[in-house]
């Protein structure tokens, strides 16, 4: 054997023994896929030892004893300034004792985690003296803390810490009969912990309920860091030798697809089995039912098979948990439908890059969910959009005659733009011809819906949907107003939730466009924006924040670039940050979009309302619940000195208002501004509206909580009898209202 094949042995067989052999066989065949004697020499060296058993999961003696005989060497000993006096258990790379002080200076029980004998390859130790120096660097309350490390004195490693008096968070929401929502404000404070060890550079990568003990005070705390991957490697003089990607101690149940195929681990790993966590948490169940205790079985369900949803997982399983029996399968799993099915789904999404960006986004969506607020873990149905999209876009946009308003008004000004150009062009003949064209187009789409074919209550959908066809025809000769019609289709389409419709139409505006003006020119970064609006709306976040940054820097170069098209660009981009968590690239955004709109247009403008709503939303998920209030307060005046007060604009100012003064424990306040909201949307929709059954659900949830029962159980009949109208019986929302 020569030695580069030497040292391969070496390295794969030094990975490899941190792992059960179900781990090992994994492991090893993926890193000697092209080799099988490679793999068959490294399994000689275990079974040269005497057994391919999972020889690391049970101490080794320095001296071979019959294992009925063995007196382990440790336990009455001291150790640094502590007694061992017992054994924990077995972790990753170390036997785990209880021990306390012998110095007496104070009464502290301590568990003392040693490194096993037999690992003492120089790799091995140096991975352990990382872990003493990783878990130093975190302080946390819902970590277990380090208290002392050193060396024994036959020279092994070990570390001193936190003793974590405890049970594993899922007997913990068992045993005390937690409801859903308890255990959601639980789940968090263990993503809170999980976060700041990201924020450390560290990944946790075992997360399970063995390893999350909640105390008896309620506390949860994470334990064994023994196994994380700093992520900064300067604490190490070799990263080439800290820095690999292959599988470590690994709990499949709870383990990632990448952590299975041994690809690279990153904080999305972490994400996963959080999500893993939760779902257990909520159905009781684990996402997979593993009977094969094959790897290669095992591999192929956590990477391959499609995972049930909760809320369908509640219905199938003959157990529910017993901290769930007091609600019965249905409630349960029509309270996990919707928000929460898709909040687990992505976390666990098999993509890494699919799932949320950040722990902090994973537990923000929770927070949101609990308090009523839309998430981003959510299908692209245009019911949930549109209702999100009024909460944190153009608060203009609510209502199908909003939308009809905007669709003649972007016409108008199309044929307006054609004179002018007629006037200030040698050619007055020409765009005469353009205007007339136009004209001529608007009056032919306002007449071509027939009453009779689609019933008297005739839609702006109806009305695109005639016109759109002719659009290519009627502008063959005049693409630039082609691509302005188009565009102002394709966003109108998108607002009524028609994306499939409304995608052909956008991008060919931008097509048209380019060759008309050129892609460095603002009609083409104008077409941009609006199809970055339509990739957000369908939840493409990385593509959509690429199209606005590509359209937002061609506006700042451009010096004929009109300002409300940049300033809205870096709006709607600040809102697209504020769904990703990064709050600060939000509030940076949203300032300077504010800060253009006041400039150019006053401080009494539509968009100025508009942002300083969207700025009140970034400020809110900061938990800055008075910088909220205020931007909330400043955007209804301006809305209030634009309009009449029975605008439904308002509404949702009010409605938002109300979800602030929950955050403040001000329920009457709160209650006051969702009857405000609610009588404004019934003014503007009349009681069939889904948003007014939004309106009476909200209401009614919030009067539940203040004991009014008698109003809450109304108001929550009202907001069903809505909902079977306005959408159907089956839809997610009834169901809610019948959770209370």
């Amino acid at each position: 054997m020569n030695q580069d094949r030497l040292n391969k042995v070496r390295e794969l067989f030094d990975e490899a023994s941190n792992l059960s052999v179900d781990e090992r066989e994994i492991y090893l065949d993926q890193k000697c896929a092209d080799d099988a004697e490679l793999k068959k020499e490294i399994l000689s060296l275990y079974n040269s030892l005497g057994t391919t058993k999972d020889f690391l999961e049970e101490p080794l003696t320095i001296v071979e004893q019959n294992k009925n005989s063995f007196v382990d060497p440790y336990i009455g000993k001291q150790i640094g300034n502590y007694i061992v006096d017992g054994e924990a258990g077995v972790g990753g790379m170390g036997i785990v004792y209880t021990g306390k002080r012998n110095d007496k200076e104070f009464d502290q029980k301590v568990a003392i985690k040693i490194l096993k004998h037999g690992i003492t390859s120089e790799y091995l130790l140096k991975r352990f003296q990382i872990e003493r120096q990783t878990l130093a660097n975190l302080q946390h309350q819902n970590i277990a803390r380090l208290l002392d490390g050193g060396r024994t004195v036959d020279g092994l490693p070990y570390l001193v810490m936190e003793f974590i008096d405890g049970i594993p968070i899922t007997e913990c929401c068992n045993k005390n009969k937690l409801n859903v929502e308890e255990k959601l404000k639980l789940f968090r404070e263990v993503c809170n912990a999980v976060q700041y060890a990201h924020q450390n550079l560290i990944i946790h990568r075992d997360l399970k309920p063995g390893n999350i003990l909640v105390t008896k005070d309620g506390i949860p705390k994470l334990l064994d860091f023994g196994i994380a991957k700093l992520i900064d490697e300067e604490l190490v003089d070799n990263n080439e030798g800290l820095t690999r990607t292959g599988v470590w101690h690994l709990t499949p149940e709870y383990a990632s697809p990448e952590q299975i195929k041994g690809e690279k681990i990153t904080t999305a790993s972490d994400v996963y089995s959080l999500g893993v966590l939760l779902y257990q948490l909520l159905t009781g169940n684990q996402p997979y039912k593993i009977t094969n205790s094959s790897p290669a079985a095992i591999s192929k369900i956590i990477t391959e098979e499609k995972i049930i949803k909760p809320s369908e997982r509640i219905i199938q399983s003959s157990e529910i948990s017993a901290s769930d029996k007091i609600i019965n399968q249905e409630k349960l799993s029509a309270h996990l439908k919707g928000d929460l099915d898709n909040i687990i789904l992505k976390a666990m999404h098999k993509d890494p890059l699919r799932r949320y960006v950040s722990v902090e986004q994973f537990s923000e969506d929770i927070r949101r969910h609990l308090i009523g607020l839309p998430v981003i873990a959510q299908k692209d149905t245009a019911g949930y959009r549109l209702n999100k999209f009024i909460k944190r876009h153009k608060v203009g946009f609510v209502s199908s005659v909003g939308f009809f308003v905007f669709l003649i008004t972007s016409l108008i000004a199309i044929i307006w733009q054609a004179n002018i150009a007629a006037k200030e062009r040698d050619n007055a003949k020409l765009e005469t011809q353009k205007v007339e064209t136009v004209n001529n187009f608007l009056q032919e789409m306002l007449s071509s819906v027939d009453p009779t074919e689609v019933g008297k209550d005739v839609k702006v959908y109806d009305i695109l949907k005639k016109a759109s066809l002719d659009v290519g025809n009627n502008f063959s000769r005049h693409p630039e107003i082609e691509a302005s019609i188009r565009k102002t289709i394709g966003v109108t389409l998108t607002n009524l939730g028609e994306f499939d419709e409304a995608k052909p139409h956008l991008l060919k505006s931008l097509d048209l466009n380019n060759k008309v003006y050129g892609n460095k020119s603002y009609q083409s970064a104008e077409s941009m924006h609006q199809l970055a609006l339509y990739y957000h709306w369908i939840g493409d976040l990385n593509f959509a924040d690429s199209l606005y940054t590509q359209s937002i820097n061609v506006f700042r170069n451009n010096p004929d670039s009109p300002s409300r098209s940049l300033a809205s660009a870096l709006n709607d981009l600040g809102i697209l940050k504020q769904e990703q968590a990064k709050y600060q690239e939000s509030l940076k955004l949203l300032r300077e979009a504010l800060n253009i709109y006041q400039k150019n247009f006053g401080k009494t403008d539509r968009d100025v309302a508009s942002t300083l709503n969207n700025l009140a939303l970034t400020l809110e998920s900061l938990n800055d619940i008075d910088g909220a209030e205020k931007y909330y307060q400043k955007s209804l005046e301006v809305y209030l000195k634009l309009y009449s007060p029975d605008r439904p604009e308002i509404s949702t100012i009010y409605n938002n208002l109300a979800y602030i003064y929950i955050d403040k424990d001000s329920l009457s306040k709160a209650e006051e501004y969702f009857k405000k909201s609610l009588e404004l949307k019934i003014n503007a929709f009349g009681k069939n509206h889904s948003l007014v059954g939004l309106g009476f659900m909200n209401l009614g949830a919030l009067e539940y909580t203040m004991n009014k029962f008698e109003s809450s159980e109304s108001n929550l009949l009202m907001a069903a009898e809505n909902f079977k109208i306005s959408l159907n019986e089956n839809h997610v929302w009834v169901g809610l209202t019948n959770f209370w």
